[in-house]
C-alpha cells in the first residue's frame, strides 16, 4: 500500500525556518519503522516533516507528492499549532482525491477528536499512540475488513449518522518491543544533531499541559541497553552527529532508570554530548554526577515560575526547595541547565512576578541560568486553564474549528490579564533576569549582584560579549600580573572578586556612555550603583543562608520521587508504572 506521512507547517509566529540541525518528528519515524517491520516489503511511504516550512512552500510540497505519489492512505500528525495548515490539505486532498483515505492523529486529535470527525467525516481518527493501531488499520484496508474492532479509533458510521468510537486501546506496554525510529527519514550526513526517546508518559497534570490525555499519567521506560543500543546505531550510521537531544517528558524522572542508561553508555564506551529535559524532582548527587560522566552536557528543566501560589497551582508536585537543590547540584558539574519560565499562568499578578525575579535571581546565584525570551501562557485544548477559560464562556470548542492561532491566556479568553498586560509582565522579567538586558540603567541596577556567577558562566559557555568586557578590565586595571600570580602563589579567591569589581566599573562607563548622561545623571546612576551595592549584599547573605540550610535538607535524603521503575528482567510483570500518590 502506498503510504504519505506527514506534518504541516505550524503557525508563523511559532516556526523556525532552520531546518540543518532542528528536532524532528519522532512519530513519524516510529510509525514508518513499526509498519515496515510489521508488513516488509508490502507498503510504499514517503514522510514529510514541514513543521518548519512556510504554508505554501509545504502545500506546494504535498501536492507535489499527492500528484507524482499517488498515495493510497495519507496520514496527517497534527498537534494544536499546526491544526490548521492540517485542515487545509485534509481539505485539498478531499477535493481533489476523493478515493484517498485520511488517517488523522496526534496530540490534538486525541483531545479533540470528536470535533474533527464531524468537521471531516470523511476522517479516521486516531486516539492516542499510533504504532499498533496504524498497522490494525493499513490491513484492514487492504483486507477490506471492518474498522469496529480496531481499539482507539473514532469515525463517522454513516449507519447511524453519529460518530463512532472505538474501545480505548491499552498503552503499549514494553517500549523495548518497538523497532527503532526509522532516523534515516529526517538525519543525513553532516547533521551534527539527533533526536531519541527513552520513555513516555508523564505522572504528573500541570495545568497548562495536555499530556495526560494521552499517557494517562502513566510511565514506560525503555530499559538502559535497548537505548544504548539505538544510540550505538546512529553514532554508526551518521558519525557526524555529535549531539542527541532525549525528548523524554521527563527523562530523570526515576533514578534507578536514569542510572541504568548512563552505565549503559559509560560500560560500552559511547563518546557523544547528551541533552535532555527533566524536572527537579527526583534529583540526587549520584544521578547528576552519573549523567555527567555519560557524557550529559545541558538539561532544560521546567520551572515557569518562581511565585509560592503559582507553583502550586500548577500542579508540578515541586517547591523552591527542589529547586534549589537542584541548581545547587548541578554546579558542582559542567553541565549547563536552563530553567524555563512562562509569564501570566492563572494565578500571576504584578507580586508574582517580583518573586519570581527574585528567586530567579537567588538562584542565578547559585548556578547561572541565562535567559534570553521568556514564554506567554497559552491554552490547548484539554488542559485544566482551558478548563478555567471555558468556564468564563469567553472561549469554547469552537475555537479550534477556527483559523485563528493558538491562544494565549488573556481576559479575552477566559484569563485575567490583557495581551498587553502579559507582555509587560514578561518583559519585567526578562529586565530583572535576562543577561542582555544587562546594559540598560533598570536591569544593570537589577542584576549588578550576579556579575560573579556571570563571569563564571561566560568562562565556561564562551559569552564573547562579557569575555571582551572582561577583558577590557583586566587591561584598563592592569589586573593581568596579579591575575598570573594567583594562579601560581594561591590568592584567587580574591582577585575574582576584584576581576567582578572592575567588570562592574568598566559596565557602569559603558551604559553612562551609551545613555549619553550629563553630569547630573552620571552622579545620580553612580549613587543609586552604591546604594544598590548595599542593598545586595544583604540580600546575598539571605541567600547563601538559605542555600546553606535547603543543601542540608536534602543532601542525606533520598527523594525515589513518585515513579517505580522495574528491571527488563521483571519488565513483563509490570510493565506499566503509576504515579504512587496524586500530586
Amino acid at each position: 500500500m502506498k503510504i504519505l506521512l506527514c506534518c504541516t507547517s505550524i503557525e508563523d509566529e511559532h516556526r523556525s525556518e532552520d531546518n540543518h540541525d532542528s528536532h524532528y518528528p519522532l512519530g513519524l519515524a516510529y510509525l514508518q519503522s513499526y509498519l515496515e517491520h510489521h508488513r516488509p516489503d508490502k507498503d510504499e511511504f514517503v514522510n514529510l516533516y514541514l513543521n518548519n516550512v512556510d504554508y505554501e512552500a509545504g502545500y506546494n510540497t504535498i501536492k507535489k507528492h499527492l500528484k507524482e505519489f499517488q498515495p493510497e492512505v495519507v496520514g496527517f500528525s497534527i498537534m494544536t499549532h499546526n491544526r490548521v495548515t492540517s485542515y487545509r490539505m485534509i481539505e485539498h486532498i478531499h477535493e481533489n482525491y476523493p478515493n484517498i483515505k485520511i488517517i488523522v492523529g496526534g496530540m490534538h486529535v486525541s483531545v479533540m477528536w470528536k470535533q474533527f470527525v464531524e468537521k471531516y467525516p470523511y476522517v479516521l481518527a486516531v486516539r492516542g499512540e499510533g504504532e499498533e493501531v496504524l498497522c490494525e488499520i493499513v490491513e484492514a484496508y487492504e483486507n477490506e475488513t471492518s474498522l469496529k474492532e480496531i481499539g482507539g479509533l473514532s469515525f463517522f458510521d454513516e449507519e447511524t449518522n453519529k460518530v463512532f468510537s472505538t474501545e480505548s486501546r491499552p498503552l503499549i506496554a514494553d517500549l523495548d518491543a518497538l523497532p527503532f525510529p526509522k532516523h534515516s527519514l529526517f538525519v543525513s550526513q553532516g547533521k551534527t544533531m539527533a533526536n531519541l526517546l527513552t520513555s513516555r508518559g508523564c505522572p504528573y497534570k500541570c495545568n497548562f499541559c495536555v499530556l495526560d490525555t494521552l499517557s494517562r499519567r502513566n510511565v514506560r521506560f525503555r530499559s538502559g541497553e535497548n537505548i544504548a543500543d539505538e544510540v550505538e546505531q546512529l553514532l554508526s550510521e551518521f558519525p557526524s552527529i555529535t549531539t542527541i537531544w532525549i525528548h523524554d517528558d521527563a527523562f530523570m524522572i526515576n533514578k534507578n532508570r536514569t542510572i541504568e542508561f548512563c552505565d549503559a553508555i559509560i560500560k560500552r564506551g559511547i563518546k557523544t554530548q547528551f541533552v535532555a529535559s527533566a524536572r527537579f524532582r527526583p534529583i540526587s548527587k549520584e544521578v547528576v554526577r552519573k549523567m555527567e560522566q555519560a557524557g550529559f552536557i545541558h538539561v532544560l528543566f521546567g520551572l515557569e515560575s518562581g511565585a509560592n501560589e503559582v507553583i502550586k497551582g500548577m500542579k508540578k508536585g515541586i517547591t523552591k526547595e527542589h529547586v534549589r537543590y537542584g541548581m545547587r547540584l548541578f554546579k558542582e558539574t559542567d553541565m549547563k541547565a536552563t530553567a524555563f519560565l512562562i509569564a501570566g499562568l492563572p494565578g500571576e499578578t504584578d507580586e508574582t512576578i517580583d518573586e519570581t525575579i527574585e528567586f530567579v535571581q537567588e538562584i542565578q546565584n547559585i548556578n547561572y541560568l541565562y535567559y534570553d525570551d521568556i514564554g506567554v501562557s497559552m491554552i490547548y485544548p484539554g488542559t485544566d486553564m482551558y478548563t478555567m477559560a471555558k468556564a468564563t464562556g469567553k472561549i469554547d470548542d469552537s475555537y479550534w474549528l477556527t483559523d485563528k492561532g493558538v491562544p494565549y491566556y488573556t481576559d479575552e479568553n477566559g484569563g485575567v490579564h490583557t495581551y498587553e498586560k502579559l507582555l509587560e509582565m514578561k518583559e519585567r522579567i526578562r529586565q530583572g533576569v535576562s543577561l542582555n538586558r544587562m546594559f540598560s540603567v533598570e536591569g544593570f541596577l537589577k542584576q549588578k549582584k550576579l556579575i560573579p556567577k556571570i563571569l563564571e558562566y561566560s568562562q565556561l559557555h564562551n559569552v564573547h560579549g562579557i569575555n571582551n568586557i572582561l577583558a577590557n578590565a583586566i587591561n584598563h586595571f592592569q589586573l593581568s600580573g596579579e591575575l598570573i600570580r594567583s594562579l601560581f602563589l594561591g590568592g584567587i579567591k580574591d582577585v575574582r572578586a576584584k576581576l567582578a569589581v572592575a567588570t562592574e566599573k568598566i559596565m557602569v562607563a559603558s551604559i553612562i556612555e551609551q545613555n549619553k548622561m550629563q553630569p547630573t545623571q552620571k552622579k545620580e546612576f553612580i549613587l543609586q550603583c552604591q546604594k544598590q551595592t548595599e542593598f545586595d549584599k544583604e540580600t546575598l547573605r539571605e541567600y547563601k543562608k538559605r542555600q546553606e540550610e535547603n543543601y542540608a535538607k536534602f543532601i542525606d535524603k533520598e527523594d525515589k520521587g513518585d515513579v517505580e521503575y522495574i528491571s527488563p528482567v521483571d519488565k513483563k510483570k509490570n510493565p506499566i508504572f503509576n504515579i504512587r500518590a496524586d500530586s
